[in-house]
């Protein structure tokens, strides 16, 4: 047994470093609030805050400049992360703001590991067993690929439809269906 006297890092400040992302949903908001009410009294807290904006196709680049690309990247990111970083500018924490563009989950992954994050914070909302097996869920492929730790805040519950399993935009199709299995 190593004592703390004998222990390398003893007496060293080690930055506590937390990545949420975030998209201007009340899941990512739910997910800041709960990382300051978590985290916010460390005094080695930092938080970084990021948006992942999707990678446009390259038959639109043609049509747009890299610039005015870089433009809308950076004004939707904005937008997404101007509650939660009012939020964090109202209790007085350290944080700084990101976006990248790509694939969510691994852009997410890859974002902490360029800032050395110890931990990562998602919202997401509840869902049940058959909608997250048919949906692309960043939070699932992120848990899936990370080494780092990444904690899941729930948020809201699914309308009733979906807790059955039914996309609320897809009832119709789903009520049409079993309409004509029935005749």
């Amino acid at each position: 047994m190593v004592s703390q006297e004998q222990s390398p890092n003893f007496g060293e400040n080690k930055m506590n470093k937390i990545l949420i992302p975030v998209d201007g949903s009340k899941n990512s908001d739910m997910a800041v609030k709960h990382a300051v009410k978590t985290y916010g009294q460390d005094p080695n807290a930092r938080f970084y805050l990021c948006n992942v904006q999707p990678t446009l196709y390259r038959h639109i680049g043609k049509f747009l400049s890299k610039q005015t690309i870089n433009e809308w990247h950076a004004e939707r990111a904005a937008q997404a992360a101007a509650s939660a970083s009012a939020y964090l500018e109202k209790h007085g924490l350290n944080f700084s703001f990101t976006y990248v563009c790509g694939d969510k989950g691994s852009a997410i992954l890859d974002e902490a590991m360029r800032l050395e994050c110890n931990r990562i914070v998602i919202g997401t909302s509840k869902k049940n067993s058959l909608t997250r097996l048919f949906e692309n869920s960043t939070t699932a492929k992120l848990l899936e690929i990370s080494d780092i730790p990444v904690e899941v805040v729930t948020g809201s519950s699914l309308p009733a439809l979906e807790r059955w399993g039914i996309p609320a935009l897809g009832a119709g199709a789903a009520t049409a269906l079993m309409a004509v299995v029935i005749d």
